[in-house]
């Protein structure tokens, strides 16, 4: 059997040389495809360096890069470049890149909900043309170019805000509700007095209490009216309107002459009017004593006046006395009286 035989396979040189040659070329096209596949995005790309002095959160190997929204490209290298500098390589599509020179900003943002982050190249002002191997320097006066917008810095940055603004601010405001309301627990003390002071001594019906505080209010529109009539009368007034001095005169002497002279009256008055009380005081109390029970008094001369006036009568010449005299038995000295009358036996 020849070398290159197998026991049991029936295959001739010249076979196996076909065999071979075609194996050889399998993997000859296989190899160029495989470095077609994972190397013609490199080959079709250009290299551009970032310098910068911050890194967003996220910001890998293998991130996507974005322009105006399109993926152009990718980052292939990430490495230090000093104290708090790094270089970040990307591999971008030179086709792809209108209006993106090295005064491009640079932002790292998120990409989606679920806050995977991206490189998004935002076109500058009077810038060189991007060509491989280009650097874009984006520290010292152009650090603000790069900005970070990752859903890590938004949460740091919602954190801070809510540390030091929102915390110290709601601790402020909780205090000074505090302060607040214990300045107006007097007040609510008050109320609550107030309405079980009613709720304890109400004797009529709210019913009837409202309809006596419409019937009250009522009024208030007359009672306005008249208010307004009444202005309106007193400044319809002529010598208000026509001769105001006379009435600026009248109230001169009143304010200036009348009212003075009266305090002196009074004042004087005031000044005398002891002498005239201590002089009244004995006769006072003279007729005082002269009715030493006044009740008993009163009833006396209520039943006097009682008697008086049932003893006469009215008639058409005027009050008539009611008095009957019985003469039957009449002393000697009262015949004359009878003036010639028969006195019956």
């Amino acid at each position: 059997m020849p070398n290159y035989g197998l026991p049991g396979v029936a295959i001739g040189q010249r076979a196996a040389l076909v065999v071979g040659a075609v194996a050889v070329v399998a993997v000859a096209a296989g190899l160029l495809g495989w470095r077609v596949a994972t190397h013609g995005e490199e080959l079709a790309g250009i290299e551009v360096v970032l310098r910068t002095e911050r890194l967003g959160d996220g910001i890998v190997v293998g991130t996507r890069v974005r322009a105006d929204g399109v993926v152009v490209g990718k980052v292939t290298g990430i490495d230090p470049a000093g104290t708090g500098r790094q270089t970040v390589t990307l591999d971008v599509d030179r086709d792809q890149l209108a209006g993106i020179d090295d005064s491009m900003t640079v932002d790292y943002a998120t990409s989606n909900l679920f806050g995977i982050s991206e490189i998004q190249l935002r076109p500058g002002r009077g810038g060189a043309p991007l060509r491989s191997g280009s650097v874009v320097d984006l520290t010292g006066p152009r650090s603000g170019d790069a900005a970070d917008a990752t859903m890590g810095a938004l949460l740091r940055g919602l954190s801070t805000v809510g540390d030091q603004a929102l915390v110290a601010r709601a601790a402020v405001v909780l205090d000074q509700l505090a302060t607040d309301t214990e300045a107006f627990t007097p007040l609510l003390q008050a109320m609550v007095v107030a309405g079980r002071t009613v709720a304890d001594h109400q004797t009529l019906p709210p019913s009837f209490q409202l309809e006596q505080l419409g019937t009250a209010l009522g009024g208030v529109a007359p009672f306005a009216g008249a208010t307004v009539d009444v202005i309106d009368r007193v400044y319809r007034i002529d010598a208000l309107r026509e001769d105001r001095p006379r009435f600026d005169a009248t109230v001169s002497m009143v304010v200036e002459q009348l009212f003075p002279a009266l305090q002196t009256m009074l004042n004087h008055a005031g000044e005398q009017f002891p002498a005239y009380a201590a002089m009244a005081v004995p006769l006072l109390s003279a007729v005082a004593n002269a009715v030493p029970d006044p009740q008993r008094s009163s009833a006396e001369l209520t039943a006097l006046l009682a008697n008086l006036r049932s003893a006469f009568s009215d008639s058409p010449a005027g009050p008539v006395l009611n008095v009957d005299v019985d003469l039957r038995i009449a002393p000697v000295p009262m015949i004359p009286l009878l003036a010639g009358q028969g006195v019956p036996r």
